[in-house]
């Protein structure tokens, strides 16, 4: 893979490699940032490297010149809050820091060839830190093996070369694994999205229209932020034929409206936790038919087990247990966690929920969004859903509030509608049709979901009233 990334580099030299803003990046240059970050990296004996940025150029340099001499990455996003940071750096022994200031090593005009590359299969390639239930972040260990399965893979589901990748997620956020490394191995131009550009609607449907994009990766939710403007379609992005969703579920209506916009666009679902290299499942999405995240890929097994690790029956629901060429080395300071073996397999027992049908997997949500209220073992998912099925309903997301000592103390149903008639009454007399008087939910009607910096709901914001 990082060979075939560098001869891309050199051989299309003059083909544009990077755009944020204004501001375009050839081939040519992002070789001779990494050839000079190599030369760096290779003199210091640390083995892991901390690069803190947003979304700067200096970044994939860096990513690339690190696995190029060997070396672990940890990508830290600069908006991310301070004691947040600390509490990643502290988690990570040996290590450099790479930030803004590199760039005067990275932009050095005379540069010397790459000698050697340094990276083997079993090398952890980088480590994404994600939330953790004790309140410390997880630091998710993938391996060089690991990605190589994942990019040849997205290279084959998302057929682009020579084009143009939109790019939404931060760069240490997964999601963006896969826009970064496509555009490196077909020899097409990342696109970027930068955080401000993404919170001023202006700038953002500039950027969209000036970008020529042919594939966007993007999560469900900034899609859906996307087009609450009617001005998102064919003619503000002609070339968009493909978009590819990960992250969340993606819903039938946000499907629908894509449809209805954008002609012929191919839709990809897919899904797979940051525990196993972005992404292992795609479906190509078709009008009118249950959103599935379709089948494995090459080299991945999925089960539905039971609380016994045991495969259950077709349409028999169960938690979603990975196994094989996708799955990570486990966590930092190894921390506990989903990470098993299975049928002599290195696997990740998911947390999610999830059956078959047919030869393809769906994905019902996480086995943490069932809770305890009142006595009652309640499905918030259930409730979601039912929402979502309403005429009255644009799109619902279901959430708890807890006490000090972690009681739930209120289901809250935070609902945007298809018109601005409809009230709280109504939604709730809706529900009482089909859900018992302790599972109706607080309604808190709303015009947008605030997103998070990783392009998913931010249901932090949501119960902080901050919408």
């Amino acid at each position: 893979m990082i060979e075939k990334i560098l001869d891309n580099l050199k051989n299309a030299s003059e083909y544009e490699c990077y755009q944020i803003e204004d501001r375009i990046y050839t081939n040519k240059e992002l070789y001779k940032f990494i050839c000079n970050l190599y030369e760096y990296l290779i003199s210091k004996q640390e083995k892991n490297v901390i690069v803190v940025g947003h979304k700067e150029i200096y970044m994939i340099a860096s990513f690339i010149a690190c696995s190029c001499a060997g070396k672990t990455y940890i990508p830290i996003d600069k908006y991310t809050p301070v004691k947040r940071k600390e509490k990643i750096i502290k988690q990570i022994e040996s290590s450099i820091l790479i930030d803004e200031s590199i760039e005067s090593i990275m932009t050095k005009s005379e540069f010397k060839e790459i000698s050697q590359i340094f990276i083997k299969d079993e090398d952890v390639y980088y480590i994404i830190f994600t939330s953790g239930s004790t309140g410390e972040p997880k630091g998710v260990k993938i391996m060089y093996k690991n990605v190589k399965s994942c990019t040849s893979w997205l290279q084959k589901i998302c057929n682009i070369e020579k084009g143009v990748i939109l790019n939404q997620a931060n760069y240490s956020f997964d999601l963006s694994v896969a826009d970064i490394y496509l555009s490196l191995l077909t020899k097409s131009k990342q696109f970027v999205l930068e955080r401000n550009v993404q919170r001023d609607y202006k700038k953002l449907f500039a950027e969209l229209k000036e970008s020529n994009a042919n594939l966007a990766v993007l999560t469900p939710s900034f899609a859906e932020l996307l087009l609450l403007d009617n001005s998102f379609n064919s003619k503000l992005m002609p070339c968009l034929n493909r978009i590819l969703f990960c992250g969340e579920i993606l819903s039938k209506n946000t499907v629908k409206k894509l449809k209805e916009r954008f002609n012929n666009i191919e839709i990809i679902n897919s899904y797979g936790p940051t525990e196993c290299t972005f992404a292992v499942t795609s479906n190509i999405v078709n009008e009118n038919e249950d959103i599935s995240i379709g089948v494995p890929k090459e080299n991945v097994d999925i089960y539905i087990v039971n609380e016994k690790l045991e495969s259950v029956l077709e349409n028999e629901t169960g938690e979603i247990l990975i196994c094989g060429a996708s799955v990570g080395a486990g966590y930092t300071n190894n921390v506990l966690g989903g990470y098993t073996t299975y049928n002599g397999e290195r696997a990740y027992l998911t947390g999610d929920l999830g059956y078959y049908k047919e030869g393809k997997l769906y994905y019902i949500g996480r086995k943490d969004k069932q809770i305890k209220y009142k006595g009652y073992r309640v499905e918030l998912l259930e409730i979601e859903n039912i929402l979502d099925e309403m005429d009255i309903v644009e799109k619902s997301f279901v959430t708890v509030s807890k006490s000090e000592d972690r009681k739930v103390k209120k289901i809250i149903a935070f609902v945007i509608c298809r018109n601005e008639s409809v009230n709280t009454k109504q939604i709730k007399e809706h529900l009482k049709e089909t859900l018992p008087e302790y599972m109706i939910p607080v309604i808190r009607i709303i015009d947008s979901f605030p997103i998070n910096e990783n392009g998913k709901i931010d249901e932090n914001k949501l119960l902080e009233n901050k919408v």
